[in-house]
């Protein structure tokens, strides 16, 4: 048999006896679907997804960086977080819980995940309330420690169910308190690094008015001294 190519030409040496074998690869189609490997349905298998909120309680008189710090950390964390400001009565406060509330908004106002909130009475019902699984808590130093774990424990105690979160500040912020910021403001002090911009100009705005009180009330001739020797006169 004489091989030819398929076209019907004569293979060089065509005397030689060839065996050829063609080979036809069939391509799919466009049209045809895709191989689709079999996969797991979460959605078939898996419950609600849980989110997590948590409450971040204090006083926050004032609200300070160290404060501001804590919360947007914990907005990472926790897929809800409530700042509570507690109100409380035997205090003398610098500023009224009102006031505090505003300050602390303004400050979270870019924060989608974090409100502000007030309560008063034992924290643990309030975080029953909101439905909170955890209570956040900044720890600066030792003595912060021992405080802290007593409340946890107690806690922990009133509802077993609910997690304390202990978070350290950042280090420029850990030696960071509102009393401390209250004090260095009331003697003249700079708070420029220690509080937003917001809260430092409403520091100054109430120890200045403090200032002003105090003054009138020593131009007039009322000092404490003085107050305290006409007291004496009158019960000798």
């Amino acid at each position: 048999m004489v091989n030819r190519w398929r076209d019907g030409r004569r293979l060089p040496g065509g005397d030689a006896r060839l065996s050829i074998t063609y080979i036809t690869l069939r391509l799919p189609s466009p049209l045809t679907p895709a191989y689709n490997p079999p996969f797991l349905d979460l959605s078939s298998t898996e419950g609600p997804v849980k989110r997590i909120k948590a409450i971040y309680p204090g006083s926050f008189d004032p609200p300070t960086n160290g404060h501001l710090d804590l919360i947007e950390r914990g907005s990472k964390i926790f897929d809800e977080l409530v700042v509570a400001i507690l109100r409380n009565p035997e205090k003398d406060p610098l500023f009224s819980v009102a006031d505090r509330r505003k300050m602390l908004e303004a400050m979270t106002s870019g924060l989608d995940n974090v409100s502000v909130d007030t309560f008063d009475g034992l924290t643990v019902d309030y975080a029953l309330r909101v439905e909170a699984r955890a209570i956040l808590r900044g720890i600066r130093a030792i003595s912060d420690y021992e405080y802290e774990l007593q409340m946890a424990l107690m806690n922990r105690k009133l509802q077993p169910g609910l997690e304390t979160v202990f978070m350290m500040p950042a280090e420029k912020y850990s030696y960071l308190s509102s009393r401390l910021v209250r004090e260095v403001a009331q003697l003249g002090g700079s708070i420029e690094c220690l509080v937003p911009d917001l809260v430092e100009q409403k520091v100054r705005e109430k120890i200045d008015v403090a200032h002003k009180f105090t003054n009138r009330e020593q131009s007039a001739g009322k000092t404490p001294s003085e107050g305290k020797s006409k007291s004496r006169k009158k019960k000798l």
